[in-house]
């Protein structure tokens, strides 16, 4: 896969690791589009990198999504690399006997409904082009779970799935069906969480060298090693990363 020439969206590029690897691509040479819920953030975006275009657009809202895409299929139609990146992560206890449903409504949304549709109604549109990637940033809590967030780790266990499926069912034509699996990156997300965490610009360097050597299953730093941990002792996978 070329990391440069291409017509690149974003989802949740505003900051953290969609940020970083916007700027990436923009640097490589592509035509770069980021959206994200928050207008100040992607104006600053926008501000520090005039080359990037920026759409203010929730893409849990379904409304939204679609105009999403209806703008981007007319504005840039050569559109071919999708990056589903957004994610949010609350942290509660279900046996608290606390009300969680509208936190479990916007997780699941966003990390998981929201690129579902996003990937159905921009398919036909991708796989026009002759080289194409759909590109999803899962996490190492998709392999193994932590205790403090099951509904996130729920999410990026299904995309982690969704995305082996999806490559299946489209490994004849030209889209090609990436999975970033990043291990602690420090963002807003992780702030007060975990140790030992790695940079976006980091993760990005590895991930580029990952999808333009075709490597759809792209573990990053410390995720291999509990990938091998998860195989062989089980066990001792889950007691690091439960109370992580």
């Amino acid at each position: 896969m070329k990391l440069s020439d291409n017509t690149v969206l974003v989802t949740g590029g505003g900051s953290g690791i969609g940020l970083a690897l916007a700027r990436a691509f923009a640097l490589h040479g592509s035509a770069v589009i980021v959206c994200g819920r928050d207008s100040n953030k992607l104006m600053a975006v926008q501000k520090e990198n005039p080359a990037i275009v920026v759409v203010p657009c929730d893409i849990a809202d379904d409304k939204d999504q679609q105009r999403l895409v209806e703008h981007i299929t007319q504005q840039y139609p050569n559109l071919n690399v999708l990056i589903n990146n957004a994610g949010i992560q609350h942290n509660y206890d279900f046996s608290d006997s606390g009300d969680h449903t509208g936190r479990i409504d916007e997780e699941v949304a966003i990390n998981l409904v929201a690129h579902l549709k996003l990937i159905d109604r921009f398919l036909p549109l991708l796989t026009k082009r002759p080289s194409a990637a759909i590109v999803n940033v899962t996490s190492a809590l998709a392999l193994v779970p932590k205790q403090s967030a099951p509904v996130y780790c729920a999410t990026k266990a299904a995309m982690h799935n969704f995305t082996k499926a999806l490559r299946y069912q489209l490994e004849d034509t030209s889209v090609k069906v990436f999975e970033i699996i990043p291990a602690l990156v420090d963002t807003e997300m992780t702030k007060g969480r975990g140790k030992g965490k790695i940079t976006p610009e980091a993760l990005t360097a590895e991930a580029l060298r990952g999808i333009a050597s075709d490597r759809y299953e792209i573990r990053i730093e410390k995720t291999k090693m509990l990938f091998a941990l998860n195989r062989f002792l089980p066990a001792v996978a889950e007691r690091i990363i439960r109370n992580g």
